[in-house]
């Protein structure tokens, strides 16, 4: 009994993710689980279409989203998990234009979507300095993000902040980000002011990281933006902090080792 609940905490539950998936006329293959909560399970696929079929793959790695499935206490969840995939691959057509967002390239299924696997390092794993324009081209990307009508809302994550190959950045994980549309119940003034509260949190997480990892680089303007001022951040904080650490003491009894990821490496990103 205490095992069928504890799988109930997980995604997919008890079911093991596909060993291989096929997108347009090319095959993937499993390689490895990035992560599987309860909330979503992610997972790198590569191309395995064999030497005989010379069909191009676009591209070469891709990653499988499959948002949650199973049921909680009995309670049918899979419609969250459609909501979920559907906001997700909203947020990632609105940015579909810039370079430092994954592409997205097709559904899967009711609850799950595919796009492509953005390679490198997160700022989590990384422990070689950072290209001195890379905080830079972090902040054009969260304007050019902002400017589309975006707040990513999760920059506070070191995990979703990728170092790429080019030394460039790129941001992964958009699961709550939100879209504020010009006008928000009928007011643009409540748009507005939704979008500025939000925004400012975006970059008061980017200034806590550049004074961390960079702080040579921070300017004497830039500094105070590092520190939490704004009366939201504050409470946030002063809630989520506790109820974080209540969450984590209740799992580490709850849940059961994951099979889907203690069976693969550890992974370079949570995509």
């Amino acid at each position: 009994m205490q095992g069928t609940f504890q799988h109930q905490l997980y995604a997919c539950g008890e079911r093991p993710l596909p060993a291989q998936i096929t997108v347009g006329e090319n095959s993937y293959r499993l390689s490895q689980v990035f992560k599987n909560d309860f909330f979503a399970a992610t997972a790198l696929y590569e191309y395995s279409n064999k030497p005989q079929e010379p069909r191009i793959p676009t591209p070469q790695q891709i990653i499988l989203k499959l948002n949650r499935q199973e049921h909680f206490l009995g309670l049918p969840l899979a419609w969250l998990g459609e909501m979920l995939c559907l906001h997700q691959i909203s947020i990632l057509r609105h940015l579909n234009h810039l370079n430092g967002t994954p592409r997205f390239i097709s559904r899967y299924g009711t609850t799950g979507f595919i796009y492509q696997y953005v390679p490198g390092r997160t700022l989590k794993e990384n422990k070689e300095k950072l290209p001195d324009d890379f905080f830079d081209q972090l902040l054009k990307l969260l304007r050019e993000i902002h400017h589309a009508g975006v707040v990513y809302l999760d920059t506070n994550k070191r995990d979703n902040i990728i170092l790429g190959p080019d030394g460039r950045p790129h941001l992964v994980d958009f699961q709550i980000s939100l879209h504020i549309p010009k006008r928000f119940f009928f007011s643009r003034r409540l748009a507005e002011f939704l979008r500025n509260t939000l925004q400012s949190a975006d970059l008061y997480h980017f200034y806590k990281h550049k004074r961390k990892l960079a702080p040579e680089l921070l300017t004497p303007d830039e500094y105070p933006l590092s520190r939490p001022t704004s009366k939201a951040i504050k409470l946030h904080r002063l809630a989520a902090t506790p109820l974080r650490k209540l969450r984590r003491k209740l799992l580490s009894r709850l849940q059961p080792k994951d099979p889907l990821t203690t069976q693969n490496n550890p992974p370079q990103s949570t995509q």
